[in-house]
């Protein structure tokens, strides 16, 4: 299980299947496009343009940004293939009631693209699936070619009628600020466009730093000037990009936190430091009361984490939570560990909610983490090495059993969903393993349990509350 979770070779070797996969791909599209790939459904010109792209050497090597782009591609050839088979089937639907699978599928492909909002808002005017995926079919193409444009290919390129742009938030990109291509260059808006978060690209000239936009008020030049901070913490190189609507000053104190935060998971946990180098390279901070962190399957070790109300307890957690995510999505993109569906049937202790077992999967592979950096926390040497506080000792071994508990409550659910082919022999050999060592801290959890009743009789109180709780939750939705 070591090898698994914590083996630096083990996270490569998964890496580079990835990769495999990855170029695996661009050659079977470079080959369909040599082949001859027509449809009706979208412009031919626009597959003449893509045709050209593709055949990119830039594409010939894995990187986040050229795996992001893939996923776009990706979803328009799904996109071309559903639109196919629904005007095939010459019946489908004029409204949005008794929709085909065809047409769920292409409901739920837009729902969770960038341009959700725009489809939901379509949607709920009443236009059929098909006739909104007709209208928004562009935007795509658009986001194709301007990402490639933009992050990948990087040459000057002009455009006779402005090119469309739908900026990333999970690249770091706000209304005030683009970031473009690995090296993370900073596009700082002189004036943004009303029609932000989407961008009307005039011209990139990146020889002269310069990238103009086409808005209705005026044309306005904005200069990328300077990179992004690279953040060093040893031999750890991590982008930490200043997206937030914050000074300098709060920019530095950023930087100094992460690099406080992973000295000391370094000191506590070094399997878990090198767990982090393996697979989160850039954190983009983000003022937001109602998330704390999240991250994208489809941009690799790219972690959105809330820098503001959070201590370095909690930081810690944070680095480490979507790190876990970057980890499991390596896994998923290129195995198949669980069957999704959208029964909602197991519940989440976490959301404190019914999920379906993507939910339950990823909550328990991510938690881990939390469960296993706690549990080094609490160690009485590294407490005297880091120096917590007494009030930050307690609310350590607090989440610890918190974790602890709701990691242990999902493993009857685990345990049901792979009995009923939700995931796959792979998948349940991935997660025993996480459990087998959640199962190898029970001495711990007692210990630490019983500790707190004479330290901290609130929490004691807490923690007794909450195995109640789960207790309750059981018998609801026992099998």
């Amino acid at each position: 299980m070591k090898d698994t979770l914590f083996s630096p070779l083990s996270h490569k070797k998964l890496k580079v299947s990835v990769e495999k996969n990855y170029r695996e791909f661009i050659e079977d599209v470079r080959e369909d496009f040599k082949n001859g790939f027509n449809t009706d459904v979208v412009d031919p010109q626009f597959l003449d343009q893509l045709n050209d792209i593709v055949q990119d050497i830039a594409f010939d090597n894995y990187s986040p940004l050229n795996f992001y782009w893939m996923n776009l591609l990706d979803n328009l050839i799904y996109l071309v293939q559903l639109h196919e088979e629904i005007l095939s089937a010459d019946n489908f639907n004029e409204t949005n009631e008794d929709l085909s699978e065809q047409e769920e599928e292409l409901y739920h492909l837009w729902k969770e693209s960038e341009f959700a909002e725009q489809f939901l808002d379509l949607f709920n005017e009443g236009l059929p699936v098909l006739e909104i995926s007709d209208q928004l079919l562009p935007l795509l193409e658009n986001q194709i070619i301007s990402f490639y444009v933009l992050h990948i290919n990087q040459y000057q390129q002009e455009f006779d009628d402005a090119l469309i742009y739908q900026a990333v938030p999970e690249l770091g990109e706000f209304e005030k600020r683009l970031y473009l291509g690995e090296s993370h260059h900073i596009v700082d808006l002189q004036k943004t466009p009303d029609s932000f978060p989407s961008l009307p690209i005039k011209a990139f000239r990146p020889e002269k730093l310069e990238l103009w936009l086409e808005v209705k008020e005026e044309d306005v030049k904005n200069k990328i000037k300077l990179n992004a901070p690279n953040l060093e913490v040893e031999d750890l190189s991590l982008f930490v990009l200043p997206s937030c609507e914050s000074g300098l000053k709060k920019q530095k104190e950023f930087v100094s936190n992460i690099e406080t935060a992973l000295k000391r998971i370094k000191i506590a946990a070094p399997h878990l430091f090198d767990t982090f180098k393996s697979f989160t390279h850039t954190i983009v901070p983000m003022k937001d009361a109602g998330i704390v962190s999240y991250s994208m399957q489809s941009l690799p070790g790219y972690s959105s984490l809330n820098m503001f109300d959070r201590d370095q307890v909690d930081l810690m957690d944070d680095l480490l939570h979507e790190n876990g995510h970057h980890f499991l999505n390596t896994y998923l993109n290129h195995l198949d560990l669980i069957n999704e569906d959208e029964d909602l049937i197991y519940f989440s202790p976490w959301r404190k909610s019914l999920r379906p077992i993507r939910g339950i999967y990823h909550g328990t592979f991510t938690f881990y983490w939390a469960l296993e950096l706690f549990g080094c926390l609490c160690n009485d040497l590294v407490n005297k090495k880091l120096g917590f506080s007494k009030e930050e000792k307690i609310k350590i071994k607090t989440r610890f059993l918190e974790e602890y508990y709701m990691l242990d409550y999902c493993w009857v659910d685990i345990g049901h969903a792979f009995k009923n082919k939700k995931i796959t022999p792979v998948g349940f050999e991935l997660i025993s393993d996480v459990y087998k060592k959640i199962r190898s801290m029970e001495k711990q959890v007692r210990e630490i349990e019983s500790s707190l009743v004479e330290t901290s009789k609130s929490t004691a109180k807490h923690i007794a509350e909450l195995k109640t709780q789960l207790q309750n939750e059981r018998k609801q939705h026992s099998y």
